[in-house]
């Protein structure tokens, strides 16, 4: 049912696209001037020791425990003798779990602000170079400012509630006020930590829109001032995926998600090392704690810094801005769009049906959507704990018997939901035995919308689909036989398959802990109802292609294929099979003799 020269002639207008592609790189926003040498005011071997103390005194300090508390009031006094104008924050979690959070405020000149954030709970006892680590640095930070006039307004917060989806960040951004007047919120996480497995300025966001570049830039400059080398960053071919699936784990993905321009310095990386440090390096620790200071003073002394476009891939000293990317893949979803759409017209003209075939495509959909529900109520019921609405560190998940369950009866709820659900259907409708080309284009015309859709949401994500929305329009519409089809199928899993992958090895997942992650992003609403719906059009329609993949040995002919070979084949030569004197009847041939 495809038009091959229909299809080619889409792809017109994505040669254009890429020539605008070419020419919309733009130069990186300038990072901030570096403040005054830090290291004459972090001093590493007091704060170290005031970790070691943490540790020692208050050993347990996961969400409510009595060390947590008592932690807290540490912060709290050491925030309010340094001169901060300090309030403590509590509330309830969803379990009824107390989380505390302590605010500091010391104003400046300005009324531009400066956050600086550090979590003080920890998951493992007695976490010296996490959340110990981390709270002597941020009342280390409070000291040095302490004695110091600032610019603009400080304001430090020891926040709770990081190992249940930064709670206790979540709470502080819900309670800000004047957030237009915050230039850069500074995360210190992990400051303890020994060596890093990624990147130690982490901006990744929980949604595709991306952080402040300017900010960003001025912090690893401060850290490559500090450290004597510059920080590592992810490539290119990184953040594709990164912003086709954006999941920011750690606090900076909750305030850059809600619009803030936050930076996190984190010691491990992105994420929290597998073994926790027993003892601190001095050397390390102290470097990190002074581009902390460094970054504070340059924001402090600068402007706001330049934050760039909203969303953006950076390749080298060029940025390629969010508009080039949406433009590039419009113009690439025209062809299985006109494809689609010409395939449907010709259907209408040789009287396929395609009207029901619809239905028989939205059983595999529905089955996606009842799986969907049955994860949330199995959530719902109690049966797992509620997952929070931002992501968990992927090293706090663990797949027991429960999340066992929960996978397994997802799965064949879904399975038996389509397998009943598209048999129903085609009974009710009356539809013949196997697919026939009405259900081909059905297929096709879903696929395009899907991938429109897609691009309205996040343009990076129909850009990673964009070889399956293809390959699978083919399948569909092409006549081919069961092998070729199938084979389209499977090359259209390729680049999910590879989205999936990259996250499996950056977040250190195994296949079943990656799908237990991906149950806890979907239930936790971390993903977006729109997302995740548009999830299940996407598995409804491979399921629906995978179906007529396999009956294409059996397809029958079209309508038009069936007059054509019913028409009676008219010889092209003469009565002797070949093009020579007689193939005309009586005539005789010029050249015969008279």
């Amino acid at each position: 049912m495809i038009e091959p020269r229909i299809y080619r002639a889409a792809f017109v207008p994505a040669v254009l696209a890429v020539l605008l592609v070419a020419f919309s790189f733009q130069t990186r926003p300038p990072a901030l001037e570096q403040g005054l040498p830090g290291d004459v005011l972090f001093d590493a071997d007091a704060t170290i020791e005031q970790a070691q103390e943490l540790a020692e005194v208050a050993p347990d300090r996961r969400v409510g425990a009595e060390g947590n508390r008592a932690v807290a009031d540490l912060a709290r006094r050491a925030f309010r003798s340094r001169g901060f104008a300090t309030s403590v924050d509590r509330w309830q979690d969803g379990d009824g779990t107390d989380l505390v959070n302590v605010v500091g405020r010391r104003a400046g000149a300005s009324r531009r602000q400066i956050l600086v954030i550090a979590a003080r709970d920890g998951e493992s006892r007695p976490d010296l170079g996490g959340s110990a680590a981390d709270t002597a640095a941020v009342v280390e930070v409070a000291r040095v400012l302490g004695g110091r006039a600032p610019r603009k307004t400080v304001v430090l917060a020891s926040v709770d509630g990081a190992t249940r989806g930064d709670a206790g960040v979540r709470r502080l951004v819900d309670r800000l006020e004047d957030r237009q007047l915050i230039d850069a919120v500074i995360v210190l996480d992990q400051l303890g930590a020994r060596r890093s497995r990624g990147p130690l300025v982490v901006t990744w966001s929980n949604d595709h829109p991306r952080g402040n570049l300017g900010l960003e830039r001025t912090a690893q400059a401060s850290l490559r001032a500090e450290l004597g080398s510059a920080p590592g960053s992810d490539g290119f071919f990184s953040q594709v995926p990164r912003m086709a699936l954006p999941i920011g784990v750690g606090a900076q993905g909750v305030l850059v998600a809600n619009g803030l321009d936050a930076v996190r310095i984190s010691g491990s990386g992105e994420l929290a090392p597998g073994q926790p440090a027993s003892e601190l390096d001095e050397e390390r620790f102290g470097a990190l704690g002074r581009s902390v200071l460094r970054l504070v003073a340059a924001v402090d002394r600068g402007g706001r810094p330049e934050h760039g476009p909203d969303a953006y891939l950076t390749a080298s000293t060029k940025l390629m801005p969010e508009w080039a990317i949406t433009l590039l893949v419009a113009a690439l979803l025209l062809p299985p769009l006109v494809a689609s759409v010409d395939a449907f017209a010709r259907a209408r003209r040789q009287r396929e049906a395609v009207a029901a075939w619809f239905g028989w495509v939205g059983a595999g959909v529905a089955a996606a959507v009842l799986a969907w529900l049955v994860a949330e109520l199995y959530v719902v019921t109690g049966a797992v704990p509620d997952p929070p609405p931002a992501p968990l560190q992927p090293g706090q998940i663990e797949v027991d018997g429960a999340a066992s369950a929960g996978l397994a009866l997802t799965l064949l709820v879904g399975a038996l939901a389509w397998f009943f659900g598209q048999r129903l259907v085609a009974d009710r409708l009356r539809l013949m035995q196997r697919p026939g080309p009405g259900a081909g284009v059905a297929i096709a015309l879903s696929l395009a919308v899907a991938g429109v859709a897609a691009w309205v949401l996040n343009p990076y994500a129909a850009l990673v689909l964009l070889p399956t929305l293809h390959l699978w329009t083919l399948a569909a519409l092409a006549r081919v036989g069961r092998g070729g089809a199938l084979g389209l199928v499977a090359a259209g899993l390729l680049a999910p398959a590879l989205l999936v992958v990259f996250y499996m090895f950056r977040f250190d997942l195994g296949p079943l802990e990656a799908a237990w992650y991906g149950f806890l992003l979907v239930t936790g609403h971390q993903a977006g109802v729109l997302a995740t719906l548009l999830g299940c059009v996407l598995v409804g329609l491979f399921l629906a292609v995978l179906a007529l993949a396999v009956a294409k040995q059996n397809l029958p002919p079209t309508r038009e294929a069936a007059r054509r070979e019913s028409r009676p084949h008219q010889p092209l030569f003469g009565p002797g099979g070949h093009a020579g004197p007689g193939m005309l009847g009586g005539s005789r041939s010029p050249g015969a003799r008279r």
